[in-house]
């Protein structure tokens, strides 16, 4: 039997039941049996680690490697990323928290973006995390729920300690791409939006090395190159289908999805709704039939 057909099926943060901390805080509490995770981040993550996980990971569209997640400390995944985890041997669960726009906002001293832009950050390690980890270790046990209290308590403390950390090792980061390189780059995807586009092509349209562009759009956007190209399908998309009658297949090959299945799933994860029911939203509420 071949690995890929060992592996689990793959599921966001909802397989471990989100519960509610407090407002703007969610959280859920993983099992201890290897799971797989596809997760694309609505919101800002931040992960307490009780026990070591050796994986297989791939954060949006960089390589799949083995990592280890570390024993008390913390994971940072923010908003607006993708990860990918075959965690392969789980020593111990963890605790997500999820953070809304405000819950963030009161917890960071500096701006948020900054630590955004940083991407994701694992293996979080300091004197007061390793001891907040250890008393979260103690007070979960075998619950699969935390009281309300001690998970807004938990939560928040994890929430800051991360923060202070990583805003202590944030370095602003400069942006090799102009005003007009990243115009001209924006007119080059939307002019090929119905192309399987790779960052070859792009970087080669602007005369620029691939990792300049890629850099270049991370220090200006604070996300991924290929997360752009997936938001710049979306906005392509979200037009035909307020603006026009074409069917959702013909709107979904020519904005660039490989089918109308790959673009019902892009538009649940980034917008919580599938395309047809954005476009019932727009008072087009029947899918037309072909001409």
């Amino acid at each position: 039997m071949s690995t890929e057909a060992r592996l689990p099926a793959a599921r966001g943060f909802e397989q471990f039941s989100l519960a509610d901390g407090t407002p703007g805080l969610e959280y859920c509490l993983s099992g201890a049996d290897p799971y797989l995770l596809d997760s694309a981040n609505p919101s800002d993550v931040f992960c307490v680690l009780l026990g070591d996980i050796a994986s297989e990971t791939r954060y949006d569209d960089g390589q799949l490697t083995a990592h280890t997640f570390k024993s008390e400390t913390l994971a940072f995944h923010p908003k607006g990323s993708r990860m990918w985890i075959n965690a392969l041997e789980v020593r111990q669960r963890f605790i997500a928290f999820r953070c809304s726009d405000t819950f963030m906002d009161q917890i960071c001293e500096e701006d948020v973006q900054a630590l955004r832009r940083n991407g994701n950050v694992d293996n979080i390690a300091a004197s007061t995390i390793q001891h907040l980890v250890r008393y979260a270790r103690q007070k979960v046990g075998g619950l699969d729920h935390l009281d309300p209290w001690e998970a807004q308590c938990l939560g928040t403390l994890a929430c800051v300690e991360a923060v202070r950390a990583l805003e202590r090792r944030v370095k602003p980061r400069k942006s090799a791409l102009s005003e007009i390189q990243f115009a001209r780059m924006e007119e080059f995807i939307a002019a090929n939006i119905a192309e399987n586009l790779t960052c070859a092509q792009i970087a080669a349209a602007l005369s620029l090395p691939v990792r300049v562009v890629v850099d270049g759009v991370k220090g200006r956007t604070g996300y991924s190159l290929y997360r752009l190209v997936v938001d710049k399908r979306i906005e392509a998309a979200t037009a035909l289908l307020r603006d026009t009658d074409l069917q959702i297949s013909e709107i979904a090959f020519a904005c660039g999805f490989s089918s109308q299945q790959h673009m019902t799933g892009v538009f649940s994860d980034r917008l919580g709704l599938t395309p047809m029911r954005l476009r019932k939203g727009s008072g087009k509420t029947t899918e037309p039939r072909s001409r």
